[in-house]
């Protein structure tokens, strides 16, 4: 599998290894919506820092943002991090973001050290 789920006190740290797929990110985000914990959740953390990850044509970023819009209903409060991704998916990530498809609070990081100061772990 090129991702686990660690799954922490309030929150969840995805990390992906190897070539990622839409397979990959669509599961891992079914994982999460899914979970007992989810109404829970302060944050997820997405590290890519070990994978090769190009980001998600316009038909797969439609699945993959049902399941984040929904999952807004239900909690509002949770916080995303990504580590690791490359300038190119950094962008897209970006308009998700301003377009409304990302909308939860979302902060890309360079390195995981980063991401613990912003959420105060």
């Amino acid at each position: 599998m090129p991702y686990t789920i660690d799954w922490k006190f309030k929150g969840a740290v995805k990390r992906f290894s190897g070539v990622v797929a839409y397979k990959d990110v669509l599961k891992s985000e079914q994982e999460i919506s899914g979970s007992m914990q989810f109404t829970d959740l302060r944050y997820v953390i997405s590290d890519y820092s070990d994978a090769e990850y190009k980001g998600l044509c316009e038909s797969e970023e439609v699945d993959v943002t049902a399941l984040r819009l929904g999952g807004y209903i239900t909690n509002k409060g949770i916080k995303y991090a990504f580590v690791g991704i490359s300038q190119e998916v950094q962008r897209h990530l970006c308009e998700a973001v301003v377009t409304g498809r990302m909308p939860y609070q979302t902060r890309v990081f360079d390195n995981y050290e980063q991401v613990a100061k912003w959420l105060e772990l």
